[in-house]
């Protein structure tokens, strides 16, 4: 089960709040409304209008699907039989991991007119970390998403964990609304709890929602959010996980109950009372700007490293390649160079100010070689020493791929060498003690930068000596700007 190494979800702030003493005023002065009408009509008049009354607002249902699930996918198209959309707050790591939806997906989802929203970028609880990470997990969430392809607008806490920090990174990161849990009516908790979040929210950095939908859940649990909710109109989100038979149990629902509601939801948006919208529309926001396309014509809206490529060109670290019809390229699949290695490094940097020596450290680098400042400089730093020839020279073999087990280690001297204690055991099969550069690999696994592969067998490997592709430098580089950011 994915979800053991981190935080159980919250199933709402209100499982353990007593049941209110007296009646309180809802939002729109109904309950308050009904005993001025005990008083002025009669028992009859009072009973009939108790079982006639209907909401005068409609009632709005918006199908929430949180952290980017590969089952998600299937639900998604229940819903698109059934004429419906939903919202899909992603968490941005997981996507194109094994068990997680892709970026093709994503695509494909958008295109049917679903809403993609922000969820993090490695979907920590928020109120535990400083207020830079979790401006940083908000922020880059939504930037990344953006350089998808989206427009995101709406965020979800994880495990619903919000404070006024969580809710300070959601507002200035340009999120128009964040969605908790456990704020409304739910089947086994908070039953003294409105039935739908009022339009426009009162707090929208905190949208009131049901506990998340689980394994406990029936048909008829699900049935009564939009039944209680059409007593008093108003806008209920669900919100679900897995869709699926065989994973989580504490977070799913099977195939067959999701088809179930779904089928009864649309057939109840039929008398006009209740509709299903994504949280956009629910909230009328206005379709956002399209983000900027790539600078490369190589780079489309789904490629691989899409953000990364395009924030790379944003810091002028990689301008690419003016070709003859006057467009620009990544070349995305090429393996990095040592000297464009040690350029792009020199730009991550910042370009510091360097004066090249006039003797090369390197027998076959000189002043006349290409990038000779940047290389100069990556040797002045420690970042790359070269190899010892044996007749007391040094080369730098600036032509040569960089390997995934040298850029750990230009990455880790990037950083200045920190103090690291390597585990006894690697998280990579095909990396063991004896592994060259094993520190600065364990490393860089250690602060995220690489995650490395999902095997088959449910190993992960490093592939240390495979060459490193320019896309894959690029997310290197964004990876380490966030680990690491200034």
């Amino acid at each position: 089960m994915r979800w053991l190494t981190r935080p159980v979800r919250s199933q709402g702030r209100h499982l353990a709040d007593p049941p209110a003493a007296v009646p309180t005023r809802d939002r729109n002065g109904r309950r308050w409304a009904a005993v001025v009408g005990v008083l002025l009509l009669t028992v009859s008049t009072v009973v009939g209008i108790a079982n006639s009354s209907k909401a005068a607002e409609p009632t709005i249902i918006s199908l929430t699907f949180d952290d980017g699930n590969g089952s998600q996918l299937a639900a998604a198209q229940v819903l698109k039989a059934n004429g419906l959309v939903g919202t899909f707050y992603i968490t941005t790591s997981f996507i194109d991991s094994s068990g997680f939806l892709t970026r093709g997906n994503l695509q494909s989802l958008a295109a049917d007119g679903n809403e993609i929203g922000g969820h993090s970028v490695t979907h920590p609880d928020l109120t535990t970390i400083g207020a830079a990470a979790a401006r940083a997990e908000v922020c880059d969430s939504k930037t990344t998403l953006e350089g998808w392809g989206f427009t995101v607008r709406n965020f979800a806490y994880p495990f619903a964990a919000e404070n006024a920090t969580a809710q300070s990174a959601v507002r200035d990161c340009g999120y128009s609304s964040s969605r908790g849990l456990g704020d409304l009516r739910s089947p086994d908790s908070c039953a003294s709890c409105p039935v739908a979040e009022s339009l426009p929210p009162g707090n929208p950095m905190v949208t009131k929602a049901p506990d998340q939908v689980d394994s406990t859940w029936s048909l008829a649990d699900l049935q009564a959010r939009v039944t209680d909710a059409e007593t008093t109109g108003g806008w209920v989100q669900l919100t679900f996980h897995e869709i699926a038979v065989g994973t989580d149990p504490s977070l799913s629902i099977t195939p067959a109950l999701f088809d179930s509601f779904v089928t009864w939801l649309a057939a109840r948006t039929a008398n006009g009372t209740t509709s299903v919208q994504t949280v956009a529309q629910a909230l009328g926001q206005a379709p956002g700007p399209s983000p900027s396309p790539s600078p490369f014509s190589d780079v489309p809206g789904n490629a691989q490293f899409f953000t990364e490529i395009n924030w790379l060109a944003a810091q002028g670290i990689s301008t690419g390649w003016l070709e003859t019809n006057g467009t620009r390229t990544y070349r995305p699949g090429l393996a990095v160079n040592r000297d464009a290695m040690a350029t792009f490094m020199y730009r991550l940097a910042g370009s510091p100010a360097f004066t090249p020596p006039a003797t090369s450290p390197f027998i076959d680098v000189t002043p006349q070689t290409q990038f000779y400042k940047e290389i100069t400089w990556l040797a002045s730093q420690g970042i790359s020493t070269g190899w010892d020839e044996g007749n007391g020279n040094r080369s730098f073999r600036p032509l040569q791929p960089v390997n995934r087990d040298a850029m750990a280690a230009f990455m880790y001297r990037f950083n200045g060498s920190p103090a690291y204690t390597a585990p006894g055991i690697s998280p990579f099969a095909d990396v063991t003690l004896q592994t060259q550069f094993y520190r600065e690999i364990n490393w860089l696994a250690s602060t995220n930068i690489s995650t490395g592969w999902d095997e088959s067998n449910g190993t992960r490997t490093f592939r240390p000596v495979q060459p490193v592709n320019r896309d894959a430098m690029a997310a290197f580089m964004y990876r380490y700007n966030t680990a690491f950011p200034g």
